[in-house]
Protein backbone atom coordinates (compact mmCIF):
# COMPACT_ATOMS: atom_id res chain seq x y z
CA UNK A 1 0.00 0.00 0.00
CA UNK A 2 2.61 2.44 0.66
CA UNK A 3 4.44 1.54 -2.11
CA UNK A 4 1.75 2.37 -4.56
CA UNK A 5 0.88 5.34 -2.48
CA UNK A 6 4.37 6.33 -3.33
CA UNK A 7 3.77 6.57 -7.20
CA UNK A 8 4.66 3.07 -8.01
CA UNK A 9 1.07 2.51 -9.41
CA UNK A 10 2.21 5.15 -11.77
CA UNK A 11 4.98 2.91 -13.71
CA UNK A 12 3.05 1.18 -16.94
CA UNK A 13 1.90 4.43 -18.48
CA UNK A 14 5.85 5.95 -17.53
CA UNK A 15 7.30 3.26 -19.30
CA UNK A 16 4.81 3.21 -22.73
CA UNK A 17 6.59 6.45 -22.92
CA UNK A 18 10.35 6.98 -25.17
CA UNK A 19 12.68 7.72 -22.62
CA UNK A 20 15.34 10.16 -22.46
CA UNK A 21 19.11 9.94 -21.36
CA UNK A 22 21.81 12.70 -21.75
CA UNK A 23 19.93 14.46 -24.17
CA UNK A 24 18.97 11.33 -26.38
CA UNK A 25 15.77 9.59 -27.27
CA UNK A 26 15.55 5.99 -26.74
CA UNK A 27 12.35 4.31 -28.10
CA UNK A 28 10.63 1.65 -25.90
CA UNK A 29 12.05 -1.46 -27.28
CA UNK A 30 9.68 -5.17 -27.03
CA UNK A 31 12.41 -6.75 -24.72
CA UNK A 32 12.25 -3.37 -21.95
CA UNK A 33 8.84 -3.73 -22.50
CA UNK A 34 8.72 -7.45 -21.54
CA UNK A 35 10.74 -7.14 -18.50
CA UNK A 36 9.11 -4.10 -17.25
CA UNK A 37 5.74 -5.91 -17.00
CA UNK A 38 7.30 -9.39 -15.51
CA UNK A 39 8.83 -7.06 -13.04
CA UNK A 40 5.70 -4.97 -11.91
CA UNK A 41 3.76 -8.59 -12.02
CA UNK A 42 6.28 -9.70 -9.63
CA UNK A 43 6.18 -6.99 -7.42
CA UNK A 44 2.12 -6.77 -7.10
CA UNK A 45 2.39 -10.78 -6.33
CA UNK A 46 4.52 -9.59 -3.80
CA UNK A 47 2.65 -6.72 -2.24
CA UNK A 48 -0.55 -9.12 -2.42
CA UNK A 49 1.23 -12.22 -0.53
CA UNK A 50 2.69 -9.06 2.23
CA UNK A 51 -0.71 -7.41 2.78
CA UNK A 52 -2.08 -11.02 3.23
CA UNK A 53 -0.23 -12.06 5.17
CA UNK A 54 -0.70 -8.70 7.59
CA UNK A 55 -4.68 -9.13 7.40
CA UNK A 56 -4.21 -12.61 9.07
CA UNK A 57 -1.94 -11.75 11.21
CA UNK A 58 -3.78 -8.90 12.67
CA UNK A 59 -6.52 -11.03 13.62
CA UNK A 60 -6.41 -12.93 16.67
CA UNK A 61 -7.95 -16.19 16.76
CA UNK A 62 -11.78 -16.18 17.10
CA UNK A 63 -12.39 -17.82 20.54
CA UNK A 64 -9.89 -14.37 21.59
CA UNK A 65 -11.42 -11.54 20.22
CA UNK A 66 -13.15 -8.59 22.10
CA UNK A 67 -15.60 -6.06 20.66
CA UNK A 68 -13.83 -3.49 19.02
CA UNK A 69 -15.18 -0.12 18.59
CA UNK A 70 -15.62 0.56 14.43
CA UNK A 71 -12.76 2.29 12.90
CA UNK A 72 -13.64 5.45 11.54
CA UNK A 73 -10.56 5.47 8.90
CA UNK A 74 -7.60 3.97 8.39
CA UNK A 75 -4.67 3.83 11.09
CA UNK A 76 -1.27 3.77 10.23
CA UNK A 77 0.99 3.74 12.88
CA UNK A 78 3.77 6.15 12.57
CA UNK A 79 7.17 4.52 13.37
CA UNK A 80 9.29 7.40 12.20
CA UNK A 81 7.40 9.81 15.41
CA UNK A 82 7.81 6.31 17.69
CA UNK A 83 11.79 6.86 17.27
CA UNK A 84 11.70 10.51 17.32
CA UNK A 85 10.04 10.13 20.86
CA UNK A 86 12.72 7.60 22.38
CA UNK A 87 16.20 9.49 21.14
CA UNK A 88 14.74 12.98 22.08
CA UNK A 89 12.93 11.93 25.44
CA UNK A 90 15.12 8.63 26.63
CA UNK A 91 14.09 8.81 30.27
CA UNK A 92 11.09 9.13 29.65
CA UNK A 93 8.58 5.70 30.57
CA UNK A 94 7.94 3.64 27.37
CA UNK A 95 4.99 3.64 25.79
CA UNK A 96 3.19 0.51 26.66
CA UNK A 97 2.69 -1.75 24.67
CA UNK A 98 -0.82 -3.46 22.69
CA UNK A 99 -2.24 -5.28 25.55
CA UNK A 100 -2.52 -9.26 25.11
CA UNK A 101 -5.67 -11.00 24.06
CA UNK A 102 -6.09 -11.76 28.00
CA UNK A 103 -6.09 -7.54 28.86
CA UNK A 104 -9.58 -6.86 31.14
CA UNK A 105 -9.98 -3.66 29.47
CA UNK A 106 -9.03 -4.35 26.02
CA UNK A 107 -6.55 -3.28 23.36
CA UNK A 108 -4.34 -0.06 24.16
CA UNK A 109 -4.19 2.11 21.74
CA UNK A 110 0.07 1.75 20.01
CA UNK A 111 1.18 5.12 20.91
CA UNK A 112 -0.84 5.43 24.35
CA UNK A 113 1.53 6.31 27.36
CA UNK A 114 0.75 4.95 30.67
CA UNK A 115 0.58 8.08 33.17
CA UNK A 116 3.33 7.44 35.73
CA UNK A 117 2.62 7.34 39.36
CA UNK A 118 3.56 10.85 41.31
CA UNK A 119 5.65 10.57 43.86
CA UNK A 120 4.64 12.37 47.53
CA UNK A 121 6.63 15.16 46.99
CA UNK A 122 4.82 15.90 43.59
CA UNK A 123 1.38 15.24 45.17
CA UNK A 124 1.95 17.64 47.43
CA UNK A 125 2.89 20.36 44.60
CA UNK A 126 0.38 19.50 42.64
CA UNK A 127 -2.39 19.98 45.96
CA UNK A 128 -0.46 23.61 46.74
CA UNK A 129 -0.52 24.96 43.05
CA UNK A 130 -4.14 24.06 43.30
CA UNK A 131 -5.01 25.37 46.69
CA UNK A 132 -3.21 28.40 45.43
CA UNK A 133 -5.01 28.94 42.46
CA UNK A 134 -8.12 28.91 44.34
CA UNK A 135 -7.62 31.19 46.40
CA UNK A 136 -5.38 33.71 44.11
CA UNK A 137 -8.35 33.72 42.02
CA UNK A 138 -10.07 36.32 44.41
CA UNK A 139 -7.55 39.27 43.81
CA UNK A 140 -8.72 42.19 43.63
CA UNK A 141 -11.86 42.24 46.20
CA UNK A 142 -12.42 40.60 49.48
CA UNK A 143 -15.58 38.60 48.20
CA UNK A 144 -16.55 36.70 51.69
CA UNK A 145 -15.14 36.19 54.86
CA UNK A 146 -11.29 36.23 55.50
CA UNK A 147 -11.08 37.25 51.51
CA UNK A 148 -11.37 34.64 50.17
CA UNK A 149 -12.88 30.21 50.21
CA UNK A 150 -9.48 29.13 51.76
CA UNK A 151 -9.75 31.49 54.20
CA UNK A 152 -5.92 32.60 54.26
CA UNK A 153 -6.87 36.13 55.01
CA UNK A 154 -4.22 37.56 52.55
CA UNK A 155 -5.63 40.70 50.54
CA UNK A 156 -2.81 40.18 47.52
CA UNK A 157 -2.12 44.16 48.22
CA UNK A 158 1.48 44.50 48.56
CA UNK A 159 1.52 48.06 50.24
CA UNK A 160 -0.21 48.22 53.26
CA UNK A 161 -3.76 50.56 52.95
CA UNK A 162 -3.75 52.22 56.17
CA UNK A 163 0.08 53.26 57.74
CA UNK A 164 -1.11 56.26 60.12
CA UNK A 165 -4.15 54.60 61.13
CA UNK A 166 -6.62 57.79 60.26
CA UNK A 167 -10.32 57.46 59.90
CA UNK A 168 -11.73 58.04 56.46
CA UNK A 169 -15.22 57.68 57.13
CA UNK A 170 -17.98 55.70 58.76
CA UNK A 171 -21.42 55.13 58.52
CA UNK A 172 -23.88 54.09 61.23
CA UNK A 173 -26.18 51.29 61.28
CA UNK A 174 -29.32 51.11 63.87
CA UNK A 175 -27.65 48.12 65.98
CA UNK A 176 -24.07 46.39 66.44
CA UNK A 177 -21.72 44.90 63.47
CA UNK A 178 -20.45 41.89 64.43
CA UNK A 179 -20.63 40.73 60.70
CA UNK A 180 -17.46 41.22 58.86
CA UNK A 181 -17.70 43.12 56.03
CA UNK A 182 -17.15 42.30 52.11
CA UNK A 183 -16.13 44.09 49.25
CA UNK A 184 -16.49 44.13 45.58
CA UNK A 185 -16.34 46.01 42.93
CA UNK A 186 -16.59 49.21 45.11
CA UNK A 187 -19.52 48.58 47.65
CA UNK A 188 -19.26 47.42 50.75
CA UNK A 189 -21.44 44.55 52.53
CA UNK A 190 -22.41 43.80 55.86
CA UNK A 191 -24.92 42.15 58.79
CA UNK A 192 -26.15 44.38 61.77
CA UNK A 193 -27.89 43.36 64.60
CA UNK A 194 -30.46 45.40 63.63
CA UNK A 195 -32.20 42.72 61.19
CA UNK A 196 -30.51 44.32 58.09
CA UNK A 197 -28.18 43.92 55.43
CA UNK A 198 -26.16 46.83 54.34
CA UNK A 199 -24.30 47.95 50.81
CA UNK A 200 -22.24 51.51 51.45
CA UNK A 201 -20.20 52.89 48.39
CA UNK A 202 -16.34 52.39 49.45
CA UNK A 203 -15.53 55.54 48.27
CA UNK A 204 -17.31 57.88 50.96
CA UNK A 205 -19.39 55.45 52.66
CA UNK A 206 -22.68 56.37 51.05
CA UNK A 207 -25.69 54.17 51.60
CA UNK A 208 -26.72 52.10 48.18
CA UNK A 209 -29.23 49.91 49.10
CA UNK A 210 -30.79 47.76 52.46
CA UNK A 211 -32.62 45.08 53.02
CA UNK A 212 -34.43 43.69 55.96
CA UNK A 213 -34.35 40.27 57.34
CA UNK A 214 -35.90 38.36 59.88
CA UNK A 215 -33.45 38.77 62.67
CA UNK A 216 -29.88 39.47 63.75
CA UNK A 217 -27.38 39.40 60.92
CA UNK A 218 -23.95 38.12 62.95
CA UNK A 219 -23.08 36.16 59.62
CA UNK A 220 -20.29 37.48 57.40
CA UNK A 221 -22.22 37.73 53.44
CA UNK A 222 -20.54 36.53 50.58
CA UNK A 223 -20.80 37.39 46.95
CA UNK A 224 -20.64 35.12 44.01
CA UNK A 225 -22.60 35.55 40.79
CA UNK A 226 -24.43 38.40 41.63
CA UNK A 227 -25.69 36.67 44.66
CA UNK A 228 -25.03 38.03 48.26
CA UNK A 229 -25.52 35.11 50.27
CA UNK A 230 -25.81 35.31 54.27
CA UNK A 231 -26.79 33.55 57.36
CA UNK A 232 -29.71 34.95 59.76
CA UNK A 233 -30.31 34.14 63.05
CA UNK A 234 -34.28 33.55 62.08
CA UNK A 235 -33.15 30.48 61.13
CA UNK A 236 -32.93 30.92 56.78
CA UNK A 237 -29.67 31.36 54.75
CA UNK A 238 -30.83 34.25 52.59
CA UNK A 239 -29.54 35.31 48.43
CA UNK A 240 -29.81 38.78 47.70
CA UNK A 241 -29.15 40.54 44.31
CA UNK A 242 -25.84 42.45 45.10
CA UNK A 243 -26.67 45.80 42.93
CA UNK A 244 -30.24 46.26 44.50
CA UNK A 245 -30.60 43.90 48.11
CA UNK A 246 -33.86 42.34 46.55
CA UNK A 247 -34.40 38.88 48.33
CA UNK A 248 -33.98 36.40 45.67
CA UNK A 249 -34.39 33.01 47.74
CA UNK A 250 -34.38 32.09 51.37
CA UNK A 251 -33.68 28.28 52.67
CA UNK A 252 -34.90 27.63 55.80
CA UNK A 253 -32.55 25.35 58.47
CA UNK A 254 -33.91 24.11 61.98
CA UNK A 255 -32.12 26.28 64.22
CA UNK A 256 -29.86 30.08 63.64
CA UNK A 257 -26.95 30.43 60.86
CA UNK A 258 -24.22 32.45 62.38
CA UNK A 259 -21.68 30.53 60.30
CA UNK A 260 -20.54 32.59 56.78
CA UNK A 261 -21.03 31.30 54.06
CA UNK A 262 -18.29 29.97 51.66
CA UNK A 263 -19.01 30.60 47.87
CA UNK A 264 -17.34 28.58 45.56
CA UNK A 265 -18.46 27.35 42.12
CA UNK A 266 -21.68 28.39 41.95
CA UNK A 267 -22.70 26.84 45.30
CA UNK A 268 -22.61 28.06 48.63
CA UNK A 269 -21.61 26.20 51.64
CA UNK A 270 -23.38 27.21 55.23
CA UNK A 271 -23.35 25.93 58.94
CA UNK A 272 -25.85 26.01 60.96
CA UNK A 273 -26.46 25.86 64.85
CA UNK A 274 -28.55 22.72 64.48
CA UNK A 275 -25.44 20.44 63.08
CA UNK A 276 -25.55 20.55 59.33
CA UNK A 277 -23.36 21.50 56.68
CA UNK A 278 -26.12 22.65 53.56
CA UNK A 279 -24.67 23.09 49.97
CA UNK A 280 -26.65 25.46 48.28
CA UNK A 281 -26.88 26.78 44.63
CA UNK A 282 -25.95 29.83 44.74
CA UNK A 283 -28.30 31.20 42.25
CA UNK A 284 -31.62 29.45 43.33
CA UNK A 285 -31.13 28.08 47.23
CA UNK A 286 -32.03 24.70 46.23
CA UNK A 287 -30.31 22.10 48.80
CA UNK A 288 -27.74 20.42 46.44
CA UNK A 289 -26.77 17.95 49.26
CA UNK A 290 -26.47 18.63 53.62
CA UNK A 291 -24.19 16.39 55.87
CA UNK A 292 -25.19 14.63 57.54
CA UNK A 293 -27.38 13.41 55.37
CA UNK A 294 -31.04 14.14 56.28
CA UNK A 295 -31.88 10.85 57.31
CA UNK A 296 -29.24 10.74 60.11
CA UNK A 297 -29.59 14.55 61.00
CA UNK A 298 -31.12 14.25 64.55
CA UNK A 299 -28.62 16.47 66.56
CA UNK A 300 -31.28 16.05 69.83
CA UNK A 301 -32.55 18.46 72.42
CA UNK A 302 -29.71 21.25 73.43
CA UNK A 303 -28.57 21.28 76.90
CA UNK A 304 -27.94 24.35 78.36
CA UNK A 305 -24.22 24.47 77.65
CA UNK A 306 -25.04 24.88 74.09
CA UNK A 307 -24.41 21.18 73.10
CA UNK A 308 -26.29 18.57 71.71
CA UNK A 309 -27.35 15.69 74.14
CA UNK A 310 -25.54 12.93 73.46
CA UNK A 311 -22.74 14.45 72.46
CA UNK A 312 -19.44 12.27 72.68
CA UNK A 313 -21.53 9.21 73.00
CA UNK A 314 -18.94 7.39 71.02
CA UNK A 315 -18.94 6.01 67.08
CA UNK A 316 -22.03 3.65 67.41
CA UNK A 317 -23.35 2.04 64.41
CA UNK A 318 -22.20 5.41 61.70
CA UNK A 319 -21.33 3.51 58.47
CA UNK A 320 -19.63 7.01 57.16
CA UNK A 321 -17.29 7.47 60.59
CA UNK A 322 -16.12 3.68 60.58
CA UNK A 323 -15.36 3.62 56.70
CA UNK A 324 -13.00 6.99 57.66
CA UNK A 325 -11.93 4.88 60.91
CA UNK A 326 -10.75 2.25 58.69
CA UNK A 327 -9.22 4.28 56.34
CA UNK A 328 -6.95 5.41 58.79
CA UNK A 329 -8.31 8.87 60.09
CA UNK A 330 -7.96 10.43 62.98
CA UNK A 331 -11.37 9.46 64.10
CA UNK A 332 -12.36 8.32 67.49
CA UNK A 333 -15.41 8.39 68.10
CA UNK A 334 -18.23 11.01 67.86
CA UNK A 335 -21.54 9.98 65.46
CA UNK A 336 -22.25 12.21 62.94
CA UNK A 337 -25.54 12.96 63.44
CA UNK A 338 -24.47 14.33 67.08
CA UNK A 339 -22.22 17.80 64.94
CA UNK A 340 -23.44 19.91 67.88
CA UNK A 341 -23.52 23.81 66.80
CA UNK A 342 -21.26 24.64 63.53
CA UNK A 343 -20.77 28.38 64.09
CA UNK A 344 -17.79 28.27 62.41
CA UNK A 345 -17.51 28.87 58.48
CA UNK A 346 -16.41 26.26 56.04
CA UNK A 347 -13.27 26.29 54.21
CA UNK A 348 -12.49 25.27 50.27
CA UNK A 349 -9.86 23.25 48.69
CA UNK A 350 -9.57 21.02 46.02
CA UNK A 351 -12.94 18.69 45.50
CA UNK A 352 -13.24 19.34 49.48
CA UNK A 353 -15.11 21.46 51.49
CA UNK A 354 -14.33 21.24 55.10
CA UNK A 355 -16.02 22.40 58.71
CA UNK A 356 -15.18 22.33 61.88
CA UNK A 357 -17.82 21.19 64.63
CA UNK A 358 -18.76 22.35 68.40
CA UNK A 359 -18.24 18.32 68.99
CA UNK A 360 -14.47 18.71 67.88
CA UNK A 361 -13.70 17.21 64.86
CA UNK A 362 -12.86 18.04 61.56
CA UNK A 363 -14.62 16.76 58.66
CA UNK A 364 -13.47 16.83 55.12
CA UNK A 365 -16.36 16.33 52.58
CA UNK A 366 -16.42 15.56 48.97
CA UNK A 367 -18.42 18.87 47.43
CA UNK A 368 -19.96 16.76 44.89
CA UNK A 369 -22.03 15.13 47.36
CA UNK A 370 -20.96 15.41 50.40
CA UNK A 371 -19.00 12.63 51.23
CA UNK A 372 -17.11 12.61 53.85
CA UNK A 373 -13.46 12.22 52.61
CA UNK A 374 -11.96 12.03 56.24
CA UNK A 375 -12.57 13.25 59.60
CA UNK A 376 -10.04 14.36 62.30
CA UNK A 377 -10.77 14.43 65.78
CA UNK A 378 -9.48 17.26 68.63
CA UNK A 379 -9.72 17.22 72.63
CA UNK A 380 -11.79 20.43 72.76
CA UNK A 381 -14.70 21.96 71.35
CA UNK A 382 -13.77 24.19 67.52
CA UNK A 383 -15.54 26.98 66.96
CA UNK A 384 -12.63 28.51 65.03
CA UNK A 385 -12.51 28.09 60.84
CA UNK A 386 -10.48 26.53 59.23
CA UNK A 387 -8.17 27.57 56.84
CA UNK A 388 -6.43 25.95 53.89
CA UNK A 389 -3.01 27.07 52.74
CA UNK A 390 -0.89 24.96 50.17
CA UNK A 391 -1.44 21.20 51.07
CA UNK A 392 -2.09 21.94 55.14
CA UNK A 393 -5.36 22.15 56.94
CA UNK A 394 -4.77 25.05 59.83
CA UNK A 395 -7.26 24.94 63.10
CA UNK A 396 -7.52 26.15 66.48
CA UNK A 397 -9.26 23.94 69.55
CA UNK A 398 -10.48 24.84 72.58
CA UNK A 399 -8.09 22.06 73.79
CA UNK A 400 -5.49 24.58 73.84
CA UNK A 401 -3.60 23.11 70.74
CA UNK A 402 -3.30 24.54 66.95
CA UNK A 403 -3.03 21.99 64.87
CA UNK A 404 -1.61 21.52 61.03
CA UNK A 405 -3.36 18.13 59.32
CA UNK A 406 -2.49 17.23 55.58
CA UNK A 407 -5.23 17.78 53.29
CA UNK A 408 -5.20 14.56 51.30
CA UNK A 409 -4.89 12.28 54.51
CA UNK A 410 -6.44 14.05 57.53
CA UNK A 411 -3.45 13.12 59.40
CA UNK A 412 -1.69 15.18 61.77
CA UNK A 413 1.44 17.02 60.48
CA UNK A 414 2.14 19.30 63.87
CA UNK A 415 0.57 20.57 66.56
CA UNK A 416 1.37 23.55 68.85
CA UNK A 417 0.06 24.21 72.35
CA UNK A 418 -0.73 27.07 74.07
CA UNK A 419 -1.73 28.32 77.45
CA UNK A 420 -5.27 29.06 76.52
CA UNK A 421 -7.86 27.79 73.91
CA UNK A 422 -7.79 29.29 69.74
CA UNK A 423 -11.30 30.53 69.33
CA UNK A 424 -11.05 32.28 66.18
CA UNK A 425 -10.13 31.86 62.25
CA UNK A 426 -6.07 31.81 61.63
CA UNK A 427 -4.48 33.48 58.73
CA UNK A 428 -1.41 33.01 57.00
CA UNK A 429 0.95 33.66 54.01
CA UNK A 430 4.94 33.28 53.09
CA UNK A 431 5.74 30.07 55.63
CA UNK A 432 3.62 32.11 58.56
CA UNK A 433 0.51 31.30 60.34
CA UNK A 434 -1.02 33.51 62.70
CA UNK A 435 -3.49 32.77 65.00
CA UNK A 436 -5.25 34.77 68.34
CA UNK A 437 -5.27 33.04 71.43
CA UNK A 438 -7.22 33.33 74.91
CA UNK A 439 -4.58 33.92 76.64
CA UNK A 440 -4.47 37.39 75.18
CA UNK A 441 -1.43 36.97 72.52
CA UNK A 442 -1.23 36.86 68.71
CA UNK A 443 1.29 33.83 67.27
CA UNK A 444 2.72 33.67 64.66
CA UNK A 445 3.97 30.15 63.80
CA UNK A 446 6.04 28.93 61.54
CA UNK A 447 3.86 27.18 58.99
CA UNK A 448 6.26 24.21 58.06
CA UNK A 449 6.72 22.92 62.26
CA UNK A 450 4.41 24.87 64.28
CA UNK A 451 7.47 26.39 65.91
CA UNK A 452 6.49 29.71 67.76
CA UNK A 453 7.90 32.62 65.85
CA UNK A 454 6.67 35.23 67.86
CA UNK A 455 3.84 36.41 70.10
CA UNK A 456 2.32 40.01 70.47
CA UNK A 457 -0.12 41.03 73.76
CA UNK A 458 -3.06 42.01 72.81
CA UNK A 459 -4.54 44.08 75.58
CA UNK A 460 -8.45 42.65 75.68
CA UNK A 461 -10.09 42.86 78.83
CA UNK A 462 -11.89 39.26 78.11
CA UNK A 463 -10.20 36.20 77.47
CA UNK A 464 -12.19 35.65 74.50
CA UNK A 465 -11.10 36.89 71.46
CA UNK A 466 -12.95 37.31 68.29
CA UNK A 467 -11.57 38.98 65.33
CA UNK A 468 -9.10 37.44 63.10
CA UNK A 469 -6.58 38.87 61.66
CA UNK A 470 -6.64 40.09 57.58
CA UNK A 471 -2.75 40.71 56.09
CA UNK A 472 -1.60 43.20 53.49
CA UNK A 473 2.09 43.34 52.53
CA UNK A 474 4.19 43.30 55.67
CA UNK A 475 0.93 44.42 58.07
CA UNK A 476 -1.70 42.57 59.40
CA UNK A 477 -5.05 44.34 60.58
CA UNK A 478 -7.61 42.58 63.86
CA UNK A 479 -10.04 44.12 66.30
CA UNK A 480 -10.31 43.36 69.88
CA UNK A 481 -12.53 43.33 72.90
CA UNK A 482 -10.70 46.31 74.06
CA UNK A 483 -12.51 48.11 70.84
CA UNK A 484 -9.36 49.00 69.78
CA UNK A 485 -8.31 48.60 65.67
CA UNK A 486 -4.50 47.10 65.44
CA UNK A 487 -1.47 47.30 62.54
CA UNK A 488 0.58 44.51 64.17
CA UNK A 489 3.97 44.39 61.62
CA UNK A 490 4.14 40.35 60.28
CA UNK A 491 8.30 40.18 60.53
CA UNK A 492 8.49 40.86 64.11
CA UNK A 493 4.88 41.54 65.68
CA UNK A 494 5.43 44.99 66.45
CA UNK A 495 2.12 46.94 66.85
CA UNK A 496 2.44 49.92 64.76
CA UNK A 497 -0.85 51.47 65.71
CA UNK A 498 -3.65 51.27 67.25
CA UNK A 499 -7.58 52.73 66.68
CA UNK A 500 -9.78 53.08 69.38
CA UNK A 501 -13.62 52.37 68.30
CA UNK A 502 -16.48 53.28 71.56
CA UNK A 503 -17.07 49.44 71.69
CA UNK A 504 -15.79 45.80 71.43
CA UNK A 505 -14.94 44.57 68.22
CA UNK A 506 -15.76 41.12 66.54
CA UNK A 507 -15.90 42.00 63.58
CA UNK A 508 -12.87 40.76 61.48
CA UNK A 509 -11.34 43.17 59.24
CA UNK A 510 -11.42 43.40 54.89
CA UNK A 511 -8.80 45.02 53.04
CA UNK A 512 -9.01 47.21 49.85
CA UNK A 513 -6.71 49.76 48.41
CA UNK A 514 -8.66 52.00 49.99
CA UNK A 515 -8.39 50.86 53.22
CA UNK A 516 -9.12 48.89 56.06
CA UNK A 517 -12.39 48.40 56.67
CA UNK A 518 -14.08 47.04 60.04
CA UNK A 519 -17.12 46.96 62.01
CA UNK A 520 -17.74 47.71 65.94
CA UNK A 521 -20.37 46.92 68.54
CA UNK A 522 -20.61 50.81 68.59
CA UNK A 523 -22.63 50.43 65.42
CA UNK A 524 -20.17 51.56 63.26
CA UNK A 525 -18.73 50.46 60.14
CA UNK A 526 -15.15 52.46 60.03
CA UNK A 527 -12.89 52.28 56.87
CA UNK A 528 -9.24 53.47 58.20
CA UNK A 529 -6.44 54.71 55.89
Amino acid sequence: MLLLEAGWGALPSQFDQPQIYRGKVYPMTTALKTTRHATFGLMSLSLGFVLLSSIINSQPAASQQKPVSKPTGKMVTDRSRESQKKSTATSAPKPQAQASTGSSVGAVPPAKETAPKLTAAEATADATKAAQGIASHYRGGWQMFLHNPCHTGNSYIDMPPASQGRIKWTFPAEGPIDSSPAIYKGAIYFGSDDGHVYAVDEQNGKLLWRSKLGDKVKSSPAIGDGMLIVGCEDKKIYGLNNRDGKVIWSFETKDRVSSSPAVYEGVAYVGGWDGNLYALDAKSGQLRWQFPRAAESSTGAQDGSGTAAGEGAGVGNDPAVANANAAGSNTQGIPQSSLGRITSSPCIAPGMVIVTAHNGNVYALSTKDGRLVWQFRTGGKLMASPMVLDHLVYFGSWDHAFYAVDLATGKQKWKTGAAESFSIAATGTGGKIFAANDDLKLYCLDAHSGKVLWKTPINSPVPLLSSSPAIAGNMLYCGSPDANVYAIDIRNGAIKWKLKTQRPIVSSPALTNGGVCIGSQDGNLYLIN
